[in-house]
């Protein structure tokens, strides 16, 4: 399979990055290392994001993403996305590609692209792609390993989920050597806060309710909570994992509405909230997961509880 990947990228000389709708750290932070390598083998590169979080415009060369794109490509790369429905775009560009790669870690891979390479065991899909070239025989350079370290720090939430492996801190002590301060990264993603971001968190825990015997927390933002705290798109996240580190939480529910209702799902470990991610048409792991749902508030809070209840009694 990898070397099926590497012999579409030889032989392609105008390719296309894309990846998720809402796009957090793992989808970015894997979009531009791959950009990174492929402009390091002088292919023509364009990555295609919509909607992407502030918090990442220190990344290198962040800036040159853009929302669309006309042209049509040798090769298609999606990374870190499960379904093509998922893509993050304003209209089908996968189509536009001769050929089409995808490269992921979710076990709910619907292995939609002309190759799929998943790793479903994975921690984040930065690792994957960091273990792929490797195999390839990269130099990394520090755009490279920045940019994938912070997909990694991001997506295990500073190595603390189950799926972190001995890989991860190869990955991480390697990274380390090229001269790249992973604390540094590690503050500006995962510990400092704007006050707006700050606030939101603040409307969130005021609306926390504890259901099954404080077993199950919920919450929620609403779009004029943006309004009111003069918060911009990516400053909710963070609040779904707060109420996951509350003694006898074993599943954390935040929703937040958009064109309809974004839920994100975390788990101490206990409950399978892929399961409950699933059952909505979502997707993800064990431990983080989530998906998209119409209706009123209550409408919504209702589904997603009931489908928490229900895998919880499997457990």
């Amino acid at each position: 399979m990898r070397s099926k990947i590497r012999n579409l990228i030889d032989n392609s000389n105008s390719i296309l990055l894309l990846t998720h709708q809402n796009p957090d750290g793992d989808a970015i932070g894997s979009v531009l290392g791959m950009y990174h390598y492929l402009l390091s083998i002088n292919k023509s590169v364009d990555m295609v994001i919509l909607d992407i979080p502030k918090v990442f415009n220190f990344l290198p060369s962040i800036d040159r993403i853009v929302d669309t794109t006309d042209k049509e490509y040798d090769l298609g790369i999606v990374v870190d996305c499960a379904n093509r429905e998922r893509i993050s775009q304003k209209e089908d560009l996968l189509s536009r590609c001769k050929n089409t790669i995808c490269i992921d870690h979710h076990i709910s891979n619907t292995k939609y692209c002309d190759v799929n390479y998943i790793e479903g065991s994975i921690s984040s899909c930065s690792q994957v792609i960091y273990y792929l070239l490797k195999d390839f025989g990269v130099s990394f350079n520090k755009e490279m390993g920045e940019s994938l370290i912070s997909g990694v720090l991001t997506d295990t939430n500073g190595f603390a989920i189950n799926t972190v492996d001995s890989q991860t801190f190869n990955m991480a002590a390697e990274i380390n050597d090229l001269g790249i301060d992973i604390h540094a990264l590690y503050d500006k993603l995962l510990c400092k806060k704007t006050m707006s971001q700050y606030k939101l968190m603040q409307i969130g825990m005021d609306r926390l309710e504890f259901l099954c015997d404080g077993k199950i927390a919920f919450t929620y933002i609403l779009k004029e909570d943006f309004d009111k705290v003069c918060a911009v798109l990516g400053e909710h996240e963070g609040i779904v994992d707060i109420s996951r580190n509350i003694e006898g939480v074993e599943v954390s529910i935040f929703i937040r509405e958009d064109d309809g209702w974004t839920v994100s799902l975390r788990s101490t470990g206990v409950v399978d909230v892929s399961k409950v991610a699933n059952a909505i048409g979502g997707g993800g792991h064990v431990m983080a997961a989530g998906g998209k749902l119409s209706g009123t508030l209550e409408e919504t809070k209702e589904r997603i509880i009931n489908e928490t209840k229900k895998v919880m009694l499997l457990k």
